[in-house]
């Protein structure tokens, strides 16, 4: 279904899903605003194919079924266990923590790093140097991200930018960690930030 064009929505959070994932598969997690990104990153006329911890693939059903998704085509069975003795079909993320991050922006070589908070979150304080492109305009902004950089995404406390990295997966990124905690974590870490 996947290589037929399917829509393939693991709907776990984001440390199991950056522990081992479906190659391909877009995180947007039920813990937080799932009809709000669903809404905003899936195409209505495609399939989707949900990915979830088992008993909690009706959930996502029924919860994309009330913003309109009807086209849920069925879920994996099994969940990722269903996928043990295929690691040629599972993907992991890079998850780093802020003391990681400010280490390797402390290199000669320091990675891209890409806010996905809205403008207002990222005007209110970031991480020096940060690039802003809110994860709704990430699809269509994503030539703007370099590819022979490492890069490493954070939104404000982890949820977004688990989506961003799993989105920029999809269009074939591979050096890419996910900011643990997000922005919450930087700060109570007490790392500098720029206004």
């Amino acid at each position: 279904m996947q290589q037929e064009g399917a829509q393939l929505v693991d709907v776990r959070d984001a440390s199991a899903f950056a522990a081992g994932h479906l190659a391909g598969s877009l995180n947007i997690g039920l813990g937080g605003q799932y009809a709000t990104w669903a809404g905003t990153l899936l195409d209505r006329d495609r399939p989707i194919v949900v990915i979830a911890d088992p008993n909690r693939e009706y959930e996502a059903a029924m919860r994309l079924g009330r913003i309109g998704f009807d086209h849920v085509a069925g879920y994996l069975a099994g969940g990722m266990l269903a996928l043990t003795g295929r690691p040629d079909l599972v993907a992991a993320k890079g998850r780093i923590s802020p003391g990681e991050l400010a280490q390797e922006l402390a290199t000669s070589t320091p990675p891209f790093v890409l806010d996905v908070r809205a403008p207002r979150e990222h005007s209110q304080g970031s991480i020096e140097s940060s690039v802003n492109i809110p994860l709704n305009h990430l699809r269509a902004r994503i030539a703007e991200v370099p590819r022979a950089r490492r890069i490493v995404v954070h939104c404000a406390g982890g949820y977004r930018s688990s989506t961003a990295a799993s989105l920029l997966e999809q269009h074939g990124y591979e050096n890419v960690a996910d900011l643990a905690g997000g922005m919450q974590a930087w700060l109570a870490l007490q790392q500098p930030v720029s206004a």
